[in-house]
């Protein structure tokens, strides 16, 4: 009986959508939690207000909620950007994610000119974005659509790598909060420095994981492939949490 568990469970995770959501509900959740524990009570304050009810794991997840609702679909390309092997990240403008993430950031720091449901609007737009910047294959290849054509096969189950990465691997390995938490090996003066970086160094750091991501034969993945990026993912939550952080306080600091 455990075992048929397990394989429904497995089918369940890794029988995903085509067009699937970085980090999924729960990972996004965690990147704004992680924010907010690294935030000062007045930026706290503000953010909040801001938000007008909406709690920051609802903003996190805004975006991906919006997807049904075809007056969003401008904001669908907004999700990622894609760069060959071998080529620089670099700021393209248009509607892709370092663009936009960019732009909307130097938008909010003028939020008092602002109506308050533009500032929330672009609070989630930035809750979100920041966490799938730090999922490397948002900023991954274009020949394979940042993994979506990639096939996988765990545990004799099929999947796409981006779906598998997205929210596989942390369905199947239940990470949580206090995990990506403890995952943090970084001194404060690494922290510090690491939120100093912004938006395309951040995005050329997490795409420098994907050597690590595609490093599979064949179409198959084993328990050791997930343990070990596991933990590049827990990191990267973190990162995505700090990041945030940084970018909530640079916004409000006055």
């Amino acid at each position: 009986m455990k075992f048929f568990k397990l394989n429904i469970l497995l089918i369940t995770i890794l029988t995903n959508s085509y067009q699937s959501f970085a980090w999924g509900s729960k990972g996004h959740a965690i990147v704004s939690e992680i924010a907010f524990n690294y935030l000062d009570t007045n930026t706290k304050k503000i953010v909040l207000q801001y938000l007008d009810g909406m709690t920051i794991e609802e903003a996190a997840n805004w975006m991906d909620d919006m997807r049904d609702d075809h007056s969003y679909d401008y904001m669908k390309p907004y999700h990622y950007v894609n760069f060959e092997k071998g080529e620089s990240v670099k700021n393209n403008p248009g509607a892709n994610i370092i663009s936009v993430l960019s732009m909307t950031i130097n938008e909010l720091k003028n939020y008092k000119n602002l109506s308050k449901e533009e500032v929330k609007k672009k609070l989630c737009i930035i809750f979100h974005l920041i966490g799938d910047l730090h999922q490397p294959l948002h900023v991954g290849y274009g020949t394979d659509r940042g993994g979506n054509t990639m096939q996988l096969n765990f545990n004799g189950y099929g999947t796409n790598l981006h779906s598998f990465y997205d929210s596989g691997i942390i369905k199947y390995k239940n990470i949580t909060l206090k995990d990506c938490l403890n995952s943090n090996k970084l001194t404060t003066k690494e922290i510090s420095d690491y939120q100093k970086i912004y938006v395309i160094g951040w995005a050329t750091l997490s795409r420098s994981y994907l050597d690590e991501i595609y490093n599979f034969e064949g179409h198959k993945v084993s328990e050791e492939y997930v343990n070990a990026n596991a933990i590049i993912i827990e990191k990267q939550l973190f990162k995505a949490g700090i990041s945030l952080a940084s970018i909530l306080k640079d916004v409000f600091h006055n």
